[in-house]
């Protein structure tokens, strides 16, 4: 599902689709939380940034900071698995890609890097969004509603 946040009306229909500017993306952030839809998000940013040569984020939340010891033992562990899936994108051709971890909240941390990073597109995996209902109060539909950049949710 792909949301612009600012929709434009539908162009006359005597103009082509060349005299429209398709939308080019320069930065993409993908959200990612260890599962397999993640990496799936991933997949369609490195799609995404070979057709734009857009510069890929990968950030990663980390919202339990109880102990420090436990906190930088999961902290090497996420930076061994996320330097191997950077090799693993650079393999498939995106060079222009990194990773953040940002501690706290997930819906305020990745609010807050969308809007202070200036972000073209992000990419968000929910598995919350099996029904209409459940969307509703998704961490995605929370993150939509505080942001003004276009939005892919792979299925």
């Amino acid at each position: 599902m792909l949301m612009f946040p600012d929709p434009t009306v539908f162009p006359d229909p005597t103009e082509s689709i060349s005299e429209f500017i398709l939308p080019s993306f320069r930065k993409i952030l993908v959200t990612h939380d260890g599962k397999d839809k993640s990496n799936k998000a991933i997949n369609y940013a490195i799609y995404l940034s070979k057709l734009s040569d857009a510069e890929i984020t990968i950030i990663q939340i980390i919202n339990d900071t109880k102990k420090q010891d436990y906190m930088n033992n999961i902290q090497t562990e996420l930076t061994h698995s996320m330097d191997e899936k950077i090799k693993k994108i650079k393999h498939a051709g995106c060079m222009k890609v990194s990773y953040k971890f940002r501690e706290g909240n997930t819906i305020d941390e990745i609010v807050g890097e969308i809007n202070e990073m200036d972000y073209d597109l992000v990419i968000l995996t929910s598995s919350h969004l099996n029904s209409w209902m459940e969307s509703l109060f998704s961490n995605a539909r929370k993150i939509i509603g505080n942001i003004h950049t276009s939005v892919l949710i792979p299925q």
